[in-house]
């Protein structure tokens, strides 16, 4: 199976041996032909997407490529999509992370903040929120973004042969694929957290 994290600032590729990550700069130019060298290699037959909430154009164009390779492959490939408030509700009903989810909304200061409990967002600043052991972010990849935050709370998904292994505050979560009942698509669509404005 290969797994994409297309949820955030970098696309991360894994198949498990091998795990890539393609800066959203150019995304457009190196995702298509990463895929296409991956297929060749060994025939993509599943492919495991987590999607929802991040770069617009990360969003776009890594759908778009997923789809497209399937449907070369007269969509044979099963595609499996799950987004990260799916994946992040499963986790806090296990009480396994925090109630409040920080998500970076490509602003330095302002951010969406989930509350798993309510089942809803609030827009604020960072300075507004009194972080705790109640609060958990996704790592980012951008080097001014709350680095000293992300190694207190930040979240971190790495992908294995069948599970997916969560690190937080040092401790390894492990959800089984199977865990997550997940059926598979022909398609996907990229899932937005607000509506893109298109120029």
């Amino acid at each position: 199976m290969l797994f994409i994290n297309i949820s955030s600032d970098k696309v991360y590729i894994s198949t498990w041996t091998k795990n890539i990550f393609l800066d959203r700069n150019g995304i457009e130019n190196i995702l298509w032909p990463q895929l296409i060298q991956l297929n060749q290699k060994n025939k993509i037959k599943d492919i495991l997407v987590l999607n929802w909430p991040w770069w617009f154009t990360n969003l776009r164009v890594s759908t778009l490529c997923i789809n497209l390779l399937n449907a070369l492959q007269k969509n044979k490939i099963k595609i499996y999509d799950i987004s990260k408030i799916n994946l992040y509700s499963y986790l806090y009903k296990q009480k396994l992370i925090p109630r409040y989810w920080i998500i970076y909304i490509w602003q330095k200061k302002n951010i969406r903040l989930y509350d798993f409990a309510k089942q809803k967002y609030s827009t604020q600043t960072i300075q507004e929120v009194n972080l705790d052991e109640d609060y958990f972010l996704d790592q980012v990849y951008e080097k001014w973004y709350y680095t000293n935050l992300n190694s207190k709370f930040g979240l971190k998904i790495i992908y294995h042969k069948s599970w997916l292994e969560i690190t937080f505050k040092s401790q390894k979560i492990q959800i089984k694929l199977k865990d997550l009942q997940l059926k598979p698509l022909k398609q996907i669509q990229p899932n937005y957290m607000i509506d893109p404005k298109m120029n």
